[in-house]
């Protein structure tokens, strides 16, 4: 007699066979592809930078450093002509004067100072045409003092003229203080005395006693009194290679705040 639980043992087996085999066969389902990011889109293109386009002429211009004004121009090579003018004195040279040697010719011919003669810078105050009228409150004016200062430094005197009565030397001091032209109260003055005292009459004062190396001015009057009697022009040729060369013409230093007209 064949016992139940052992018939059943092969029955077993046999089952456990074929479901393995059956597992050997089953697919396996892949993940699902994630979709793809869209693309980024492209960027905009940056615009184009146009540069102008200059001539040789108009790049060269670009390229030079802004002009200096008339006035401005005019008052630097006074400074450098007076201050080279007492450097060269200082080795025992005569200075050239800027006063004329012949008191009637005018063949621009000037004198010859003695050696170890003060040296002395002159500028006129008066407009063309106009009186100086000395302001209460002038504005600081750096650039001339310096100038100022670099020629006392080198020990040229500074003198200041106008046809000014001598009653305002007090107001004049103070502007020129103000201003800083004269911080202590140290330069020359020159103003009229009376009615019948020519500028011209105290330039040769001063001449006389100093050597006046250069002289600033806007009037060629200024420079020598002749000017105002020439019949032409023409007259006095012999005079203009002194401008630029002892005499500079150059804007009145106060011409905006302290201008009477005659």
């Amino acid at each position: 007699m064949i016992r139940r639980g052992a018939a059943t043992w092969p029955m077993l087996a046999l089952a456990a066979a074929a479901l393995s085999g059956c597992g050997g066969v089953i697919p396996q389902v892949a993940p699902a592809a994630k979709p793809a990011p869209p693309a980024a889109a492209a960027p905009a293109p940056a615009p184009m930078l146009v540069l102008p386009t200059f001539s040789t002429q108009e790049a060269a211009a670009l390229r030079a450093p802004a002009p200096e004004a008339p006035a401005q121009r005019g008052f630097a090579q006074f400074v450098r002509y007076a201050r080279n003018i007492a450097i060269a004195a200082k080795g025992g040279g005569a200075p050239l004067s800027a006063m004329l040697t012949d008191p009637v010719a005018l063949d621009g011919r000037r004198r010859t100072c003695a050696p170890g003669a003060q040296p002395v810078a002159l500028i006129d105050l008066d407009p063309a045409g106009g009186l100086f009228a000395p302001p209460a409150n002038p504005a600081q004016l750096p650039g001339l003092a310096l100038g100022l200062a670099v020629l006392r430094e080198a020990g040229v005197a500074i003198a200041w003229r106008s046809d000014l009565p001598v009653e305002e030397t007090g107001p004049l001091r103070t502007a020129l203080e103000r201003a800083g032209l004269d911080p202590r109260g140290q330069d020359i003055v020159s103003l009229r005395r009376d009615a019948d005292d020519r500028k011209q009459a105290r330039l040769d004062s001063l001449a006389a006693t100093a050597c006046i190396v250069a002289i600033a001015a806007d009037e060629r009057s200024d420079f020598d009194e002749r000017f105002r009697y020439l019949r032409t022009p023409e007259a006095a040729a012999g005079l203009e290679p002194l401008f630029g060369d002892g005499w500079f013409m150059v804007e009145p230093v106060f011409l905006k705040e302290g201008q009477q007209t005659q």
